[in-house]
C-alpha cells in the first residue's frame, strides 16, 4: 500500500490524515464490483452464491433488494471524522494542545499553552504569534538541550477556526517549572477571582507566596499589583462601563423608591457621542425624616473623585435628634462652580421645602461658597473659624472668636470685639470685614 508523503506546507493542507482515512479515500468507488476489489478489508469476506432457480416463482417483494448506494456511507465516514474543539472550559493545569483541534482566535491557543507550559513544567516561548499564525518552540538552549517540541497553527481554509496543523509532544528538557514570564498580570487576575471574591483585602505579598507555592515560581511586587486591578475590574467591572448604566441606575432607583428626586444629565458631543454631564439624588424617606425628625441645620461641601473618572461630588448633611450625622442629598458633578452649586441647592430648595432659608442655619467652611448660594438660601450661618485659624492659629485668637460668636445680644457682641481690638488689631479687621449677621448669634 502507498503511502502519502508529509506535506509541511500549511496554507495548502489543515492537518495530515491519518492512514485509516486515506484508506478510506482510496477505497471509495461508485461502482460496487471495483469497491470490493480495491478495498483489502474485504478481501476474505465470501459473496453468497444465489440460484437463479430459486428466485422463479418469488414475488417483488420476497427477491432480494439491490445494495443501496455508498453515497450515505460515503457520508457517514466524514461525519465520523472530524478535528476536536477546544473546549474552554476544563481546568487550566488539564489544557493540553493536540494535533487538529480547533480554536476561536489565537489569544485562545496561547492561553491554551500557557496553562499547559505552567502546569506541566516545560517553558516555552511564541517564536511568531500574530493575527495570522502562531508558532511556539522550547524555551531552553537548542544547542544544549536540542528540544524538537513546536507547535504550529493557523486559520484554517475552509471554516473561521484556528488550528494546530503540526505539533512534535516530545521535550527532551527536564522540567524546572521557571515560567514567570509566562504569566501575565491578566493570566494571574483569572487565577486570583476566587481569592478576590472571599477576600478583597488580599495582600500583594501574600499573592507572591500562594503563587509560589502553587506555581513554583516567583513574580514581582508590581505584577502582582496589577493582577489584582485587573481582578478587582473582572469582578466589579470598570467604572467607565457604569456610568454607561446610568439610565438604568436612575430608573431602578424611582422604582424602588417612588417620590424620590433623580436627575441625570448628559452631554451631547458634535460627534453625536454622550457623555455623562451630572446627577443628583435625594431619596423620599432621607427628605421626609430631615423634615420630621431633624435640626434646622444643614452643612453643605464638596469633595474631589479620584480615579479612573474625575468630578467632584457635592453632599448635604444634617443633624438628627441625637447629634448625629443624617446624610440628605448628594450629587456628581464635572467641577465645582457657581451654576453646579446653583443647580444643587435649588433642587435641594425644592425637596425640603426650606421657604427661602427662613429659620435655617447652613453650615460651609468657605466664604465664597457661601456667596454662591446666598441668592438661593436667605438666611445663612457661616463657620468663619475654618478661615480665621488659617491667619490667627494662636489660642488667645481662638477664645476670643469663639466669645465673640455665641454673643447673644448686640451689646455683648460690640464689647468682645473691642476686646479683640486692644489684644490684636489685625484679627479685628478681619472678623469686621465679614458679614457679621452670618456668623454671630446676636443677629440671627
Amino acid at each position: 500500500m502507498m503511502i502519502m508523503e508529509t506535506v509541511d506546507d500549511f496554507d495548502t493542507i489543515d492537518v495530515e490524515l491519518d492512514e485509516f482515512f486515506k484508506h478510506k479515500q482510496r477505497s471509495r468507488c461508485k461502482d460496487e464490483f471495483l469497491n470490493t476489489v480495491t478495498d483489502e478489508a474485504l478481501d476474505e469476506c465470501t459473496i453468497p452464491e444465489i440460484n437463479l432457480n430459486d428466485l422463479e416463482g418469488m414475488s417483488e417483494d420476497e427477491a432480494p433488494q439491490e445494495k443501496q448506494s455508498d453515497s450515505e456511507g460515503d457520508d457517514e465516514d466524514k461525519l465520523q471524522f472530524q478535528y476536536s474543539t477546544h473546549d474552554s472550559k476544563v481546568k487550566w493545569n488539564n489544557m493540553k494542545p493536540v494535533l487538529g483541534e480547533r480554536y476561536e482566535s489565537p489569544h485562545q491557543l496561547k492561553l491554551c499553552l500557557k496553562n499547559y507550559s505552567i502546569s506541566r513544567g516545560y517553558p516555552i516561548r511564541f517564536k511568531k504569534c500574530d493575527s495570522v499564525r502562531l508558532v511556539a518552540v522550547c524555551a531552553s538552549d537548542l544547542e544544549k538541550f536540542q528540544c524538537p517540541f513546536v507547535v504550529r497553527a493557523s486559520w484554517m481554509s475552509t471554516k473561521r477556526s484556528f488550528q494546530i496543523k503540526k505539533m512534535v509532544e516530545q521535550h527532551t528538557r527536564v522540567r524546572n517549572f521557571h515560567s514567570a514570564n509566562l504569566m501575565d498580570p491578566t493570566w494571574i487576575a483569572r487565577q486570583f477571582l476566587k481569592e478576590m471574591i472571599r477576600k478583597p483585602n488580599l495582600k500583594f505579598k501574600e499573592m507572591q507566596a500562594i503563587i509560589q507555592i502553587r506555581f513554583h515560581c516567583k513574580v514581582s511586587w508590581s505584577k502582582c499589583y496589577r493582577a489584582k486591578c485587573r481582578a478587582i475590574s473582572l469582578i466589579d467591572g470598570k467604572l467607565s462601563d457604569h456610568y454607561v448604566k446610568v439610565w438604568d441606575y436612575g430608573h431602578e432607583l424611582m422604582r424602588s423608591n417612588p417620590g424620590s428626586t433623580i436627575q441625570i444629565f448628559v452631554t451631547v458631543n458634535p460627534d453625536n457621542t454622550i457623555t455623562f454631564h451630572r446627577v443628583y439624588t435625594c431619596f423620599k424617606a432621607i427628605k421626609e425624616g430631615w423634615k420630621v425628625g431633624c435640626r434646622r441645620v444643614i452643612g453643605l461641601d464638596g469633595s474631589f473623585l479620584k480615579g479612573q473618572c474625575k468630578g467632584e461630588l457635592l453632599t448635604t448633611i444634617g443633624r438628627n435628634a441625637n447629634n448625629h450625622v443624617y446624610p440628605i442629598a448628594w450629587a456628581v458633578v464635572e467641577n465645582e462652580n457657581k451654576p453646579n452649586w446653583q443647580w444643587f441647592l435649588e433642587l435641594l430648595h425644592d425637596d425640603l421645602e426650606l421657604q427661602g432659608g427662613l429659620d435655617l442655619c447652613v453650615i460651609s467652611d468657605q466664604h465664597k461658597l457661601v456667596m454662591k448660594f446666598f441668592n438661593v438660601i436667605d438666611r445663612v450661618f457661616w463657620k468663619l473659624y475654618a478661615n480665621f485659624r488659617k491667619v490667627f492659629s494662636d489660642i488667645e485668637s481662638k477664645n476670643m472668636f469663639w466669645t465673640v460668636a455665641k454673643s447673644t445680644v448686640e451689646g455683648d457682641f460690640k464689647l468682645n470685639m473691642e476686646k479683640i481690638r486692644e489684644v490684636n488689631p489685625a484679627a479685628y479687621d478681619h472678623l469686621m470685614a465679614k458679614e457679621h449677621k452670618s456668623w454671630c448669634m446676636a443677629f440671627f
